[in-house]
């Protein structure tokens, strides 16, 4: 399938140019296609989210929280959870993601932009994809 090539391009780039290629102005080193992430939000199990709305460094977070609750990924995982936590405390903000194999990614997110967030969290997702269409696992099982 389409999206198995795009996750056997972390074992081989060169397989897959048209998928996925070099990101020179955002120095990240593959595009992850709408497709594929729609694909992808299927191995997230849980997105926490606690932020104080009216602090400055909470830009990360609202943003995400705005990116995470789109149709589209609903659709796709109807299963997802998404928790916000509103503080009216001066703690930073933070993003945990659960995946299905119990796994867990945590990003203080002042110290990082949305998509770089949203970056590392689907090619973990990639890794799982590829983990389980090896062992011949279904997300369905």
């Amino acid at each position: 399938t389409t999206i198995l090539r795009a996750s056997l391009l972390l074992i081989h780039p060169s397989s897959l140019g048209c998928l996925c290629r070099l990101n020179k102005e955002e120095k990240m080193p593959l595009k992850i296609t709408k497709e594929m992430t729609t694909h992808l939000i299927k191995y997230v199990r849980n997105v926490n989210i606690s932020f104080n709305p009216i602090d400055q460094r909470t830009k990360s977070a609202r943003e995400l929280l705005r990116q995470v609750q789109a149709p589209r990924y609903t659709e796709s995982n109807p299963k997802l959870k998404i928790n916000v936590e509103v503080r009216n405390t001066v703690e930073p903000p933070s993003v945990v993601f659960q995946f299905v194999d119990d796994s867990e990614m945590k990003f203080e997110s002042m110290k990082y932009k949305t998509r770089d967030i949203m970056f590392d969290v689907f090619l973990y997702s990639m890794n799982l994809d590829t983990t389980y269409e090896l062992q011949g696992k279904s997300l369905d099982d």
